[in-house]
């Protein structure tokens, strides 16, 4: 095949940028195609893993309907072991707790809100965890535990209800003056509508204070 003048002068300025430029050329696209799969890969692997950690779940919902504490546990680990990461291993944990509890298995529903606190997917699960936990630990006389429990928020909008429990911890151990100090910091969280100013401003009262 023959070419003209100027398609002769076009094949070798093509040449000489390929020369110049092409091993950049072939990185960039080799860069936005890694880009895209790896995207694509992981869009595809966050599905996966959902689905696993969904049959997981379904696993620990029929071990508790159950009620069979062993079967739970067992359940319970093989979330932990499959899908900890997961937004169901939060919830799974919430369950195993509670149907521990019922069970009278304490210790280890403890055990499942602690992992839970530290480890559910988002600050609400672990907020809703540690919230459970205090519960459990003052429920166990474990004060010490449960302040440790309360002292951080991870989701602020759950600032109220932790410093509720602060103030009703606070007056289990005779701390009137802490348990003020918490009713009126849950007081001023609430809002104006909320359902649980009565509450709040009768436990303040009973500590001596004055209702907002």
């Amino acid at each position: 095949m023959s070419y003209n003048f100027e398609e002769q002068e076009q094949i070798a300025q093509m040449r000489h940028f390929w020369e110049r430029w092409g091993t950049q050329i072939s990185a960039g696209v080799l860069a936005v195609a890694v880009g895209f799969a790896g995207y694509y890969g992981w869009q595809w692997w966050q599905r996966n893993q959902g689905a696993k950690a969904a049959v997981v779940f379904e696993q620990v919902q029929a071990a508790i309907q159950s009620n069979n504490p062993d079967k739970i546990e067992q359940a319970w680990a093989v979330m932990q072991s499959k899908a900890p990461g997961s937004a169901y291993a939060g919830m799974a944990a919430l369950a195993v707790a509670k149907s521990l509890h019922d069970a009278g298995k304490n210790e280890q529903a403890i055990a499942a809100l602690k992992w839970a606190s530290e480890h559910a997917a988002g600050p609400s699960a672990r907020s809703v965890a540690r919230l459970n936990l205090s519960a459990l630990q003052i429920d166990a006389k474990q004060y010490a535990e449960a302040i440790k429990t309360l002292a951080d928020v991870p989701e602020p909008t759950f600032a109220a209800l932790f410093d509720i429990r602060r103030g009703d911890l606070a007056m289990l151990q005779g701390q009137r003056d802490a348990a003020r100090t918490a009713y009126e910091a849950a007081l001023k969280a609430l809002p104006a509508d909320s359902s649980q100013r009565a509450a709040v401003e009768q436990k303040l009262q009973s500590v001596g204070g004055g209702a907002a």
